[in-house]
């Protein structure tokens, strides 16, 4: 039992002097964001929710309220033929998400510039289990939307907001 103990310990040190450590939330450089997406969609909903665990950032309402802004120029899904099976019909398909942005200041200058997510997902296919592949693809969507917002917050992580310019000095 004791030598068990031991061993444990010995991991975690290990672990520990290795520089390993879990990852915490994004701590984000800005304080209010506004985030330029549809708010009825879940989307954004779960983007709301992960910019709330930083505990650093809150999501405003409006524009005028918020430091920066996310511009959200492009959030599509496609379905994508790979093979098909001696018959014509689809044996394997790729599910594809694309999420295009850009994040603006208050004065709208660009502090990250259009970036794109791209995220796929491999999936087989087989006659008979139309009603199950479409359950699938909707958990397989909402991973990648996890993908997506995960990605997101990384890159919103590493945004660095301009100073403000310091005003004229008059003579």
């Amino acid at each position: 039992m004791l030598r068990r103990s031991f061993l444990a310990a010995l991991a975690l040190v290990s672990l520990a002097a290795c520089g390993f450590h879990l990852r915490g939330p994004q701590t984000l450089p800005f304080s209010t964001i506004y985030l330029g997406m549809n708010p009825y969609e879940d989307f954004t909903a779960n983007a709301k929710r992960l910019i709330a665990t930083t505990g650093s950032t809150q999501v405003v309402d409006t524009l005028a309220q918020a430091e920066v802004q996310l511009v959200v120029a492009r959030n599509e899904r496609e379905k994508y033929i790979l093979t098909l099976n001696a018959n014509g019909t689809v044996r394997e398909y790729q599910l594809r998400q694309r999420f295009g942005f850009r994040v603006l200041d208050r004065v709208g200058q660009e502090i990250t510039p259009y970036s794109e997510i791209y995220v796929t997902r491999d999936v087989s296919f087989s006659q008979g289990l139309e009603l199950a592949k479409e359950q699938e693809d909707a958990l397989l969507y909402r991973d990648m939307e996890n993908d997506i917002l995960q990605q997101l917050m990384r890159r919103l992580a590493r945004a660095t907001p301009r100073a403000a310019e310091p005003a004229a000095s008059a003579p």
